[in-house]
C-alpha cells in the first residue's frame, strides 16, 4: 500500500470519541504536519442534548485533562459536574450498605489527582466544543449524514446526505453504535444488537424531595427487578440525575419511545405509562429518597441499551472505526474512558508511524486494544446481567454476590484507575526494506 503522511483527516462523529480523537489528533501530528487539516462531520444540525449525565472515572479525567477540556469544564461552575469520591452501593430491598466503587485510594486521593465526576452529557460536548473553536486545524460541519462511500490508492470519499462529497487521505468513524460509517463502508454485516436492557432516565430537583438522601454524591441502588442510579450532576448538588436499569421486551420499545413530532396527547399517555413502568419495578423500595424520586411526577425518558458484539472489522484501507463506533457495549462505571483511551491511543500510533503505510497503522492500533476491549465487553456483559429479571432467592444471592465482587475486584480497579494512554508504550514500526538494506551495507564496510 502506498505510503502517505495524512494531512487531511475526516472524522465522522461529533460525540465524545470524534472530537477527543480530533483534538488528540491536533494535539500529536501538528507538529509533524504543518498543512494538518481535521474536520469533523456530524449528521445532526446540533450537539445532541440525548444521553443524560455520565459517569467521568479518574482515567477519562486525566484524559481529558490531557487534552484541554477539563479546565473548560471546571470553568462552566456548578455545571461542570459533580465530584464523585464513590459510587456507593444499596439494597432497594432493606436499604443497607452493600459497599463501593471508590474513585480515592485509601488515603482519600485521587488516583494521579484525579477522583470521579458525574456531568450531564451536554455540559461535556459544549466544553469540548469550546476547545475545539480555539484549535487552529479542526472544524465541525453540522447537518452530514453519511450514506456512503469509496476508497482510492490514494484517498478516501465519503457521500453525504445532502449530495456533497468529501475527500480526505483517512476517514475516522467515531458516529457511535448506530455508525453509518460501519454499517455503508466498514464492515456492513455487523449492525448494533438491542441488549434486551433499557435506561429510563430523568432529572430531579433536589428541593423537590423531603427525603434525606442516603448517599454523599453518586448512588447505585439493586434489586432484584433492576437497579437505579441516583447521583448528583452539578457542583452545587441541586439536581439529582436518576437512571433505571431495567429488562425491556424489544416489542415494548416502539410503544415508550418519546418521537419527536408525536402529538401531544401521545406523549402524555407514554410519560405516564413510564411513571407506572417505574412505579410497578421498583414501588416497594426500602430508601425513602429513591421512592420518592419513584413516585414524583418526572418525565422518564427511554434509552434503549445497544452493542456490537466484538470479533468484527475495525478497518478498510483507509478508514478505521473508534469508539462505540466499533465496540459498542452496555455501559458500566469506565464507558467514556473507553473512547478517550481510543482517541489518544491511535492519535499517538498515527504520529509514530507517520511515514508508514495505513495498514500498519491499523495493525499497531489493533494490537494494543483488541484484548482489552474484548475483556471489557465480558465484564460489561456479567455486570448488566445482574440487572435482569430475577426471583426473590436469586435476589437475595445477587446482593451477597454484589459485596463478594466488589471486595475482590478492588485491586484491579484500582490499578484500572492509574491509566493513562499517553504514557503506554507503543509498538516500533518495523524498519523498511531500504533502511534495511542501508544498514547491513553500513555493517559491512565497518567489518
Amino acid at each position: 500500500m502506498k505510503t502517505i503522511r495524512p494531512h487531511n483527516i475526516v472524522i465522522v462523529g461529533a460525540g465524545i470519541a470524534g472530537i477527543a480523537c480530533a483534538l488528540a489528533l491536533s494535539k500529536e501530528l501538528s507538529p509533524f504536519v504543518p498543512d494538518l487539516q481535521i474536520t469533523i462531520y456530524e449528521r445532526h444540525d446540533i450537539l445532541s442534548t440525548s444521553g443524560g449525565a455520565i459517569n467521568l472515572t479518574p482515567v477519562a479525567q486525566r484524559h481529558l485533562a490531557q487534552l484541554g477540556v477539563l479546565d473548560e469544564l471546571d470553568r462552566m461552575g456548578p455545571e461542570g459536574g459533580a465530584d464523585v469520591d464513590a459510587i456507593e452501593l444499596f439494597s432497594m430491598r432493606s436499604g443497607r450498605s452493600i459497599g463501593s466503587i471508590d474513585f480515592t485510594d485509601h488515603k482519600g486521593e485521587g488516583y494521579g489527582g484525579y477522583k470521579g465526576r458525574r456531568v450531564m452529557r451536554i455540559i461535556l460536548s459544549v466544553a469540548m466544543l469550546t476547545v475545539v473553536e480555539r484549535t487552529h486545524n479542526v472544524e465541525i460541519v453540522f447537518g452530514k449524514k453519511v450514506v456512503g462511500g469509496e476508497e482510492f490508492d490514494d484517498s478516501v470519499v465519503l457521500k453525504f446526505q445532502d449530495g456533497t462529497e468529501a475527500i480526505s487521505d483517512l476517514v475516522i468513524g467515531c458516529d457511535g453504535v448506530h455508525s453509518a460509517v460501519r454499517t455503508q463502508f466498514v464492515d456492513a454485516d455487523r449492525p448494533a444488537e438491542y441488549t434486551g436492557l433499557s435506561f429510563l432516565q430523568a432529572t430531579i430537583e433536589r428541593d423537590s424531595l423531603s427525603s434525606r438522601i442516603h448517599f454523599k454524591s453518586s448512588s447505585l441502588n439493586i434489586s432484584r427487578h433492576g437497579s437505579i442510579l441516583a447521583s448528583y450532576c452539578d457542583r452545587d448538588c441541586d439536581q439529582i440525575f436518576a437512571a433505571a436499569i431495567v429488562q425491556f421486551s424489544q416489542e415494548s420499545l416502539s410503544r415508550y419511545r418519546l418521537e419527536p413530532g408525536q402529538d401531544r396527547a401521545t406523549q402524555h399517555r407514554i410519560r405516564c405509562a413510564l411513571r407506572e413502568e417505574i412505579w410497578g419495578r421498583f414501588g416497594k423500595c426500602g430508601i425513602p429518597c429513591i421512592r420518592e424520586i419513584i413516585e414524583s411526577k418526572a418525565d422518564w425518558m427511554l434509552y434503549p441499551v445497544y452493542q456490537v458484539r466484538p470479533g468484527g472489522r475495525w478497518c478498510t484501507n483507509r478508514a478505521i472505526l473508534l469508539g462505540d463506533a466499533a465496540h459498542a457495549m452496555p455501559p458500566r462505571d469506565e464507558s467514556a474512558s473507553y473512547a478517550l483511551d481510543d482517541a489518544i491511543l491511535f492519535a499517538r500510533i498515527l504520529a509514530r508511524y507517520r511515514s508508514e503505510p495505513l495498514a500498519e497503522v491499523f495493525d499497531a492500533y489493533e494490537s494494543l486494544r483488541r484484548d482489552t476491549i474484548n475483556h471489557a465487553f465480558k465484564e460489561s456483559r456479567r455486570m448488566w446481567e445482574r440487572n435482569r429479571e430475577m426471583g426473590l432467592f436469586e435476589g437475595r444471592l445477587k446482593e451477597w454476590m454484589m459485596s463478594f465482587h466488589l471486595k475482590s475486584h478492588e485491586s484491579e480497579r484500582e490499578a484500572a484507575w492509574e491509566f493513562d494512554a499517553n504514557k503506554m508504550a507503543l509498538p516500533t514500526p518495523a524498519p523498511s526494506e531500504d533502511l534495511v538494506s542501508l544498514n547491513s551495507f553500513l555493517r559491512g564496510r565497518t567489518l
